[in-house]
């Protein structure tokens, strides 16, 4: 995937992409402007992260894509970034390839169709991330375990939280330091602007057993 800003995206594409989306049952209900807020607060935080690659140009996966939230609202937002839309759903997958199209952005958004646990051990896509997103996966002990592997040492994870998400302590219970270190993440801020986001960083490499085989992470959280 070329590292080129030349494409012109469109954002009035974006909008019949998600109504789309919508149509579908990749989206929720309700107005398409609060997904696109929401979306727009990855992309704000996102900008604020360090790049550990050392490039112009961030790498950043989209891990479970579903409708191209927020992954194409970063790619349209954000002209220098290259992304990478993961989704296990062939049907979904699909559809997001569609939406890259329509959108003009091929040259710098790919979409992936796999599992997390499978595309995280592959060696194309193995910490060669700079950041994650994530924005309706799985519980915190998912995201960690399928999340960690794709980053670069010193990359970040951006995970939102649900609406009521506890600002305080209650976020580090959802989030232990001692159970995320497990795949080398270390817990970072968490913010609330209008949506909740939670920020871990890579500080160590995830060790080679993660992730473990399809569905183990869900099944046997590791916390």
């Amino acid at each position: 995937m070329p590292d080129t800003d030349h494409a012109v995206p469109s954002p009035a594409a974006l909008g019949d992409v998600l109504l789309d989306a919508r149509r579908a049952g990749f989206l929720g209900p309700g107005p398409i402007e609060p997904h696109l807020e929401h979306a727009a607060g990855f992309v704000d935080l996102a900008r604020r992260q360090p790049v550990p690659s050392g490039t112009r140009a961030p790498h950043i996966l989209d891990l479970g894509s579903g409708g191209g939230l927020p992954g194409l609202v970063i790619a349209i937002r954000w002209p220098a970034a290259t992304l990478v839309l993961l989704d296990a759903n062939e049907r979904r997958t699909e559809f997001l390839q569609r939406a890259v199209r329509r959108c003009g952005l091929g040259e710098r958004v790919a979409v992936v169709h796999q599992r997390a646990e499978v595309c995280g051990r592959d060696p194309e896509y193995r910490g060669t991330f700079d950041g994650v997103v994530v924005r309706s996966f799985g519980a915190p002990a998912v995201v960690a375990e399928c999340g960690a592997p794709f980053l670069r040492q010193g990359g970040w994870l951006i995970v939102s939280e649900p609406p009521g998400a506890p600002e305080e302590d209650g976020h580090r219970a959802r989030w232990p330091a001692d159970g995320v270190a497990q795949v080398g993440l270390e817990l970072g801020e968490f913010v609330r602007e209008g949506f909740g986001y939670q920020v871990l960083y890579q500080r160590e490499a995830c060790p080679e057993r993660f992730p473990r085989r399809n569905g183990v992470p869900a099944k046997q959280p590791l916390f």
